[in-house]
């Protein structure tokens, strides 16, 4: 019986141990400079500039800023977990043609051209000090905070720690905390337990007074539209859930059409005529 005990305990912490070694590589899967598409920085009047900023814990991080002739806002884009800011140059032509917006999107510590590894805290950071860079701008049109999958977690956290400077926020393809994602993937093995992550944003929205706006796709292979919907009810208003018929998760700037474009100009309007 003392056996089983023991190899049941050595057997549990090893799993422990192997889930803290392994879960960085679980959650994040950067590309780094030059893989993307670095080239592409410009098109349908779109022109790109690389900017440079540090977090406040010392890392060198760079994003694209695209200025668009007349906004009614500025956008802070957060992305997913995987790629770079180059494999994003698509949705950022797409949405410099449809709507009257600064564009400002960053790679977390460990992307593209960004130093050092990523982190959960470490992403976070990274968010603030983008917010601060595109504050320092001046540019006299309100800043929208948006989040893509993991970066809906990243968007939250933002404006849940600087309350009221951002003037809204958009949520795509939006989940509720890792705890529930761990489920999804892993089923009934208890990863959630041995990990360190916790992307807790169904903790921290219920605080979030500003007006939020949810896209999801309501064919979402990764991260399917109930969890979506889970983290809008968790959340207070003004609030507002769009389900795009025809998109998945990494689609929905294509495959939602221009209703997917509707909402975005309708949000960010919106915000333009309260401030």
């Amino acid at each position: 019986m003392l056996r089983i005990l023991v190899i049941t305990l050595l057997a549990l912490a090893g799993a422990f141990l192997l889930v803290r070694l392994l879960e960085a590589q679980m959650v994040f899967f950067p590309s780094k400079y030059p893989s993307g598409f670095w080239s592409l920085q410009s098109g349908n009047d779109l022109k790109i500039t690389d900017v440079w900023f540090t977090a406040g814990d010392g890392v060198k991080l760079h994003g694209w800023f695209a200025p668009h002739p007349q906004p009614v806002a500025s956008l802070l884009m957060c992305h997913g977990n995987a790629g770079n800011v180059s494999d994003r140059f698509d949705w950022l032509d797409m949405l410099h043609q449809r709507a009257p917006v600064n564009l400002f999107i960053f790679d977390y510590r460990g992307y593209g051209r960004s130093e050092g590894r990523p982190t959960e805290e470490g992403c976070y950071r990274d968010a603030a000090a983008a917010f601060d860079w595109l504050a320092a701008q001046n540019l006299n049109v309100p800043i929208i905070v948006h989040g893509h999958s993991l970066g809906s977690a990243v968007a939250v956290d933002l404006v849940h720690r600087l309350p009221n400077r951002a003037a809204g926020v958009i949520l795509e393809s939006a989940f509720t905390n890792a705890t529930d994602m761990a489920r999804l993937m892993f089923g009934p093995i208890p990863v959630h337990w041995m990990s360190s992550m916790k992307w807790a944003a169904d903790e921290k929205i219920a605080a979030v007074t500003i007006p939020k706006l949810f896209i999801h796709g309501e064919y979402d292979s990764i991260i399917p539209i109930r969890l979506g919907k889970k983290l809008f009810e968790a959340a207070a208003p003004p609030k507002e859930f769009v389900a795009l018929s025809q998109a998945d998760h990494n689609d929905t700037f294509v495959a939602g059409g221009e209703g997917y474009y509707r909402a975005l100009r309708n949000f960010m309007e919106k915000i333009a005529l309260i401030r």
